[in-house]
């Protein structure tokens, strides 16, 4: 069945697999299905016939969020199973909007150039809407297929969703090819804009590895490999484990960085200090904090969970409500902080972007009767949702710092990414916006140790890297930790699941990429073409009732 081999090549496409290249040719299966078979495929036929390829996709690639392990909590789990379920169905969603065109359109004679001239459309369109909004999922975006090739170097210009376009171009020509007499103009054009597309990769990334406008910043990235589950039951004794790793590895990062004169960036995972660390009643623990970064002379960059009081009038209408006083409102986010020595006011960045189900429930500002139903055992559950993407200033060389950006040589500004927010690109677009020249991205992705989920996550990374065209430091608990240069290459990493300090000096920059600047004008205005040659095809009798002649 050519549904099934499109799901397979699929399958094998997504990283880590290196064959990344067969995206290429990927639709085309289900392409040629559509226009030869389609006409004759009733509504749920179709349906059973685009859910198949999009099943196998989603569960060979994401197999992993459903991976039972020795303390995996029953609610993820669950939350896994039916995420293996459902999200076919979002992917399937412009397929079947295919189909129904190519349906209305008759015989193919007529309408296979019509269809294909809307693929790369609908695939790049709705890949983008699908990575919008609070129950967004945007992993499984297809120019992620292309992070290890030369043709993701123009990801710069383009974002992944431009990359999504071009292979669907790609495919749309080949099935041109397939489904027509024209076979030899068909694949002369495929192999043109194959062609033509790499050179301009490769050229791209020449380019951006001479490019040496930059200064260097040396990093330390703390890997503490501690069990997720266990990590909440004594908060304490997490932040102490960190400092004492960093102390034991501390002659280890001198001797790397021994001819610099800067402070080193020490960086901990997120919610390296699981507990509300800078409120009243843990005053002491955070007054050692900063004592110990004092007298260490570090730049400390951590996650932790940050509780804010909101001022009357100002909560939203999914904040928490005192228990002591229902009056005061409040929120618990899943943060990062900087610290160094002498620092007066404590930059802070509350994640922006949150893992659907899993911490907080989507629209909860609308569905604030349901959130107590997704509450789980591990950590804090419903987190508050940050409303900046502001970068964090690191002051490396002991000069003072104003606000949270800054130009002056002697900082960085560091623009922080939480877990699940480095699968938005244009959360990270925004960091840029506003000033950053380094990303650093933190997670914890202990939960799905030994399997391809944390290689996938380090492998989205690199997308980020190329379309802001920014060093990404990456510090996970148990992995993967290491520095990616802006042309999505690996500087360095450390292995997986087990304890250490990766040590690398990085490079910063100020240039804001043609992706940057633009953002992703393509895919909304291809899904609205998509949606409009639809309703035009579908529903004719509106055209014709409308009072335009």
């Amino acid at each position: 069945m050519l549904p099934l081999l499109t799901g397979l090549l699929l399958a094998i496409s997504f990283p880590p697999s290196p064959l990344g290249v067969l995206s290429l040719v990927a639709y085309v299966p289900l392409t040629i299905s559509i226009l030869r078979d389609g006409l004759s495929w009733g509504r749920w036929k179709r349906l059973g016939m685009l859910y198949l390829p999009f099943f196998i996709y989603h569960l060979a690639s994401n197999w992993w969020i459903s991976s039972w392990q020795e303390h995996t909590d029953p609610y993820l789990f669950a939350s896994g199973i039916a995420l293996d379920v459902v999200h076919p169905l979002f992917l399937l969603l412009p397929w079947y909007l295919l189909a129904s065109l190519r349906n209305r359109l008759g015989p193919i004679e007529n309408d296979s150039s019509v269809v294909l001239a809307l693929l790369p459309l609908f695939i790049s369109g709705f890949e983008w809407l699908h990575g919008q909004g609070d129950a967004s999922y945007p992993w499984l975006t297809s120019g992620y297929m292309l992070v290890y090739t030369p043709f993701a170097q123009i990801a710069d210009y383009i974002g992944v969703y431009g990359l999504s376009f071009m292979i669907g171009v790609v495919n749309a020509l080949i099935a041109l090819a397939v489904v027509r007499k024209k076979r030899r103009l068909g694949l002369v054009l495929a192999f043109s804009v194959i062609a033509v597309w790499f050179a301009l990769g490769l050229i791209n990334e020449q380019y951006e590895s001479k490019y040496t406008n930059r200064r260097s910043i040396n990093v330390a990235l703390i890997q503490p490999n501690e069990n997720p589950w266990d990590k909440w039951s004594d908060p304490r004794i997490q932040l102490w484990n960190h400092t004492g790793i960093v102390d034991s590895v501390r002659q280890q990062f001198n001797q790397v960085f021994q001819k610099s004169n800067h402070r080193p960036l020490i960086v901990w995972s997120e919610t390296a200090i699981p507990y509300t660390i800078r409120q009243p009643a843990h005053a002491n623990d955070f007054a050692k904090l900063r004592q110990w970064v004092d007298t260490s002379n570090i730049v400390l960059l951590t996650g932790y969970a940050d509780l804010m009081t909101y001022a009357p009038g100002t909560a939203p209408p999914s904040a928490r409500r005192s228990s002591f006083d229902s009056t005061v409102r409040y929120d618990a986010f899943n943060a990062a902080m900087v610290l160094w020595p002498s620092i007066g006011d404590i930059p802070v960045h509350r994640k922006t972007i949150l893992t659907p189900v899993a911490e907080r429930l989507p629209f909860a500002d609308q569905l604030t009767f349901a959130m107590s139903w997704i509450e789980w055992g591990v950590g804090i559950s419903a987190w508050g949702k940050g409303r900046e993407r502001t970068p964090l200033p690191v002051d490396v060389d002991g000069i003072p710092i104003s606000g949270a950006n800054t130009t002056a040589d002697t900082a960085a500004s560091v623009g922080v990414i939480v877990c699940i927010e480095s699968i938005y690109p244009e959360m990270v677009r925004d960091l840029v916006n506003n000033g950053a020249d380094l990303l650093c991205i933190i997670t914890n992705d202990a939960w799905y140790n030994g399997t391809t989920g944390p290689g996938q996550h380090f492998d989205i990374a690199r997308m980020r890297a190329i379309e802001q065209r920014r060093t990404v430091i990456r510090c996970a608990n148990s992995g993967i930790t290491g520095a990616i240069d802006a042309t999505g290459r690996t500087i360095k990493t450390i292995p997986p699941m087990t304890k250490g300090s990766c040590n690398v000096s990085v490079r910063t920059s100020s240039r804001r990429t043609v992706y940057a600047s633009l953002g992703d004008v393509l895919p909304p205005a291809a899904l609205f073409v998509a949606v409009l040659a639809f309703i035009l095809a579908r529903f004719p009798s509106l055209i014709r009732k409308l009072p335009i002649r």
